[in-house]
């Protein structure tokens, strides 16, 4: 029985952990918002054309564009308006 158990416990966690991993896409995301934060242009650029989404939302609530300017990273800023990301977080 304590057996039984123990793997019932094991696999729940196991299923838990699996769905909360971040998903590849959300790790791109993730990385652009931090990479726009830091003003890191060439890394921006190669998350963008690997498919990480201009207008991705952090937990906190930064978009790459935010993150971009809150750190004074024009350069960032520029190329996200130019691939179209959206300015205005929608307060």
């Amino acid at each position: 029985m304590k057996n039984s158990l123990l793997s019932m416990t094991v696999c729940g966690l196991l299923l838990v952990g699996c769905a909360s991993a971040p998903t590849n896409q959300g790790r791109k995301n993730f990385e652009l918002i931090k990479a726009s934060r830091v003003g890191d242009v060439n890394r921006v650029s190669s998350l963008i054309t690997a498919g990480a989404d201009i207008n991705a939302v952090d937990e906190e609530g930064w978009t790459p564009y935010l993150a971009a300017s809150a750190e004074g990273n024009w350069k960032v800023m520029k190329l996200l308006q130019a691939k179209g990301c959206k300015t205005d977080p929608g307060f």
